[in-house]
């Protein structure tokens, strides 16, 4: 049962009785209370706190909280009814926070993606922040722990800044392209020129943390890292050197001498079905050229063929679903463009490796699915998703400071 007036909350051995509870917005209420130990008798206060069922948390300071379980923590006062609360932090917030169903109309629905899969390869625990304690994090009355988890899976790095970047612009570029509309290369540069530096001062200004899934934040400057103004020159002449390679490519000229009708798709986010579970993509691009159908991907970081075989096979998958007729009838190819290295990758998409693939996706998202708490439901428990062991990782990952690994070491 929730604390009401008259009944008291037990902190640190310390007793203060309830004259008021006011339900606020969302999970979270405020309770005015008085208090009735010595060290603060009489004294006055107002404790804001978040209710998950019967898992209730009293703000206590910056990332530490009061908790108590409303159905197991009662105690019996010569003063009344105490809820006897015991120390707890962010993270045993966010435990109960990915118990508990969603609030509102918005569903954590579970999906896969490539990157979805490839996060929790990477590390379960920044997969468990990412797809789940941060659902939430973008509603104004979120708790603390949800919202900071929200801001830190916004986060971008330089080197991630800089494929997003050149993907953006490429976008850009090809879609004026289908549109009859093709930009001059030196107007492209400028283009991206002008969105690096919004960017920058965005992240810089802190302007990034009122609207962290619109404006850009970088893991350099909310961790404080201090680069050297050489590195972001380096990281913006990188990007620079990436654009000018695509589009003095031979690629690029074969694309722009083609009907702008074969260019069907250009970085649109997608979904189709596989086992019964929405599955996410987003191609660079998809062309239908004679007989042969091709899906482009533009990479300008490490490659690993079998990884882009994988990847494109996903596409390949959707490709069949989006353009059933037209594959049937062509022959599918994958394209990969390693800007780094100025270099094509070529791939037939066959039966076999299209029917691999779907092995590879039913496998990785039912592993997923069965680490859930419940995966009707999609709810997750911490405990499922540990920590890994190479700090190397950690170094770089936007997440470490809930894992109270952002100090230097």
């Amino acid at each position: 049962m929730l604390p009401k007036a008259g009944q008291n909350l037990l902190l640190n051995n310390r007793l203060w009785t309830i004259r008021q509870v006011h339900p606020l917005a969302g999970r979270k209420l405020e309770f005015e209370v008085l208090g009735a130990s010595p060290a603060s008798l009489g004294m006055t206060r107002r404790m804001k706190a978040v209710r998950y069922g019967d898992d209730l948390f009293i703000e206590q300071r910056r990332q530490s909280y009061w908790y108590g379980h409303l159905q197991q923590d009662w105690l019996n006062h010569e003063l009344g009814p105490a809820l006897a609360c015991r120390q707890a932090n962010w993270l045993d917030l966010l435990a109960v926070h990915t118990r508990h169903p969603a609030s509102g109309n918005l569903k954590n629905e579970f999906s896969w993606s490539y990157s979805r899969a490839a996060t929790y390869q990477k590390c379960p625990r920044a997969y468990y922040y990412h797809y789940y304690a941060a659902w939430e994090g973008w509603q104004t009355n979120a708790p603390a722990p949800v919202k900071r988890a929200y801001l830190l899976k916004n986060l971008t790095s330089l080197p991630r800044w800089v494929g997003d970047l050149v993907h953006e612009t490429i976008k850009y570029a090809l879609i004026r392209l289908k549109d009859g509309q093709p930009v001059a290369d030196n107007h492209l540069v400028k283009h991206m020129h002008t969105r690096a530096q919004a960017d920058f001062a965005d992240s810089r200004s802190g302007r990034y943390r009122q609207k962290p899934n619109q404006l850009t934040g970088f893991q350099e400057h909310y961790y404080q890292l201090n680069l050297s103004p050489a590195a972001w020159q380096t990281a913006w002449t990188d990007a620079e050197h990436y654009l000018r390679t695509f589009i003095n490519s031979t690629l690029y000229a074969d694309l722009c001498r083609q009907p702008v009708d074969t260019l069907l798709e250009i970085e649109a986010l997608q979904f189709f079905t596989v086992a019964r579970t929405k599955m996410w993509v987003q191609m660079d691009l998809a062309q239908h050229q004679g007989n042969t159908f091709y899906i482009y991907d533009w990479k300008t970081g490490p490659i690993e063929e079998s990884d882009l075989r994988q990847q494109l096979g996903i596409y390949g998958l959707y490709a069949r679903h989006a353009w059933p007729e037209t594959i049937t009838n062509a022959s599918l190819r994958g394209i990969v463009y390693a800007l780094a290295e100025d270099r094509v990758y070529e791939f037939e998409l066959t039966d076999t490796t299209l029917h691999e693939t779907r092995l590879m996706v039913e496998t990785s998202l039912n592993n997923l699915r069965d680490l859930l708490l419940d995966p009707q439901a999609n709810l997750a428990e911490l405990r499922r998703f540990p920590m890994i062991d190479d700090l190397r990782v950690c170094q770089t990952c936007q997440f470490r400071e809930l894992c109270g690994r952002d100090k230097p070491w």
